[in-house]
């Protein structure tokens, strides 16, 4: 007899959303090269300032990422994500 790959509809569903939300999210991050001729005219900055800039994120992304994981496993990934939105909006409005 043979199984199903999925027992059910929800984890189809879960599986493609989480799909997705991995493809926008690193298809954000792997296209800067594409568009950094833009970003250097439009903020008059250099290559290497916007690169650094660009390595700045990846590094804290970088650093981040295991934390959040962690907070993610303990207290559920809500509450991770919400900590997230919380600190992100934070940092756009103290400027």
């Amino acid at each position: 007899m043979k199984e199903k790959f999925f027992q059910n509809k929800l984890a189809l569903i879960t599986l493609l959303s989480a799909c997705g939300i991995v493809a926008v999210s690193m298809g954000l991050r792997q296209t800067f090269g594409l568009f950094s001729d833009f970003f250097v005219k439009d903020l008059e900055c250099t290559i290497t300032q916007f690169g650094l800039a660009i390595g700045i994120q990846m590094l804290f992304w970088g650093i981040f990422a295991p934390l959040f994981g962690i907070i993610a496993d303990k207290f559920g990934g809500n509450k991770a994500v919400f900590i997230g939105f919380v600190m992100d909006n934070s940092c756009k409005f103290s400027n």
